[in-house]
């Protein structure tokens, strides 16, 4: 029940005060930190500011052992639109990721995911001064990760005004960015794939740690269920059991729900829901 998670009760009730004040979220301290680079950045000289072209991405200064350019360009933005934009998608696709990876490991990911788009855009401008900034190859990565932990979320694109599942709007983003390889443009789409790949290759790395909901079916297929005198319905495995509940794994799960449904939880979610109502019950 919703009475009964932490984040519904009163405080203040019993005469009792808030034990700490609630942490900002990694996502919000990201954008701030964009926010923050982009103002000092137009306050001393807009794109010709010596702090945009210290942290800015350059092949050239990174063979000259500059190599903290690989990390600081993913806070530099080429304009106000550019950082709308770029915040906007860390913010949408982030907000799916944030609560089941955690901080440390959602930052990890942004991080890895901004370094391999940094490197394929570097390694394939070999020599060259030609500057590269932006959050996309990390924003990237979080897209591939949100689809990969949430590929039925639907979303509903502006134009056309049609809903589209998460996996299916990714795999999009990707082929365009493939084909527009092969054109000339300002747009750095090595970035952009280096970075939906670092996504992919964390997720993968995290393996059983994070819900895969789109590969849940061939557990499912390959999974022995052994014979039960009970028929189809299987006995309540957590009936009568005393051991006690994770109340942090409850609110995931039940955070969970409304963004993928109930059809779309893992076996083990499914479980965790069955044993708090068991508990409910025996109340």
């Amino acid at each position: 029940m919703l009475s009964d998670r932490d984040y519904m009760r009163n405080p203040h009730q019993y005469g009792r005060r808030p034990a700490m004040t609630p942490r900002m979220s990694i996502i919000k301290r990201i954008i701030i930190i964009n926010c923050v680079v982009h103002l000092l950045c137009l306050l001393t000289g807009g794109s010709q500011s010596r702090i945009a072209f210290a942290l800015s991405l350059s092949p050239a200064l990174v063979m000259q052992g500059q190599i903290w350019r690989l990390l600081t360009y993913m806070f530099v933005h080429g304009g106000i639109w550019h950082l709308f934009f770029n915040m906007y998608g860390v913010y949408l696709f982030g907000s799916l990721l944030e609560r089941p990876l955690g901080e440390k490991r959602f930052l990890t990911l942004y991080l890895t995911s901004g370094l391999i788009g940094g490197l394929f855009w570097t390694l394939a401008n070999w020599g060259s001064y030609v500057l590269c900034v932006g959050a996309s190859g990390a924003l990237f990565g979080l897209m591939v990760a949100a689809a990969m932990a949430f590929p039925h979320a639907t979303f509903i694109l502006l134009i056309p005004p049609i809903p589209i599942k998460l996996w299916v709007l990714v795999w999009i983003y990707v082929l365009i960015e493939l084909l527009s390889l092969s054109g000339d443009s300002n747009i750095a789409h090595l970035a952009h794939l280096g970075g939906a790949l670092g996504g992919f290759l964390y997720m993968r790395r995290l393996g059983s740690k994070v819900s895969l909901p789109k590969f849940e079916f061939l557990r499912k297929l390959f999974r022995k269920t052994p014979k039960s005198p009970w028929g189809n319905a299987q006995k309540p495995a957590y009936s009568g059991d005393k051991a006690p509940l994770d109340s942090e794994e409850l609110d995931r799960v039940l955070d969970r729900i409304s963004i993928v449904g109930y059809e779309n939880l893992s076996e083990a979610e499914k479980e965790v829901l069955r044993r708090a109502s068991e508990r409910l019950r025996q109340r």
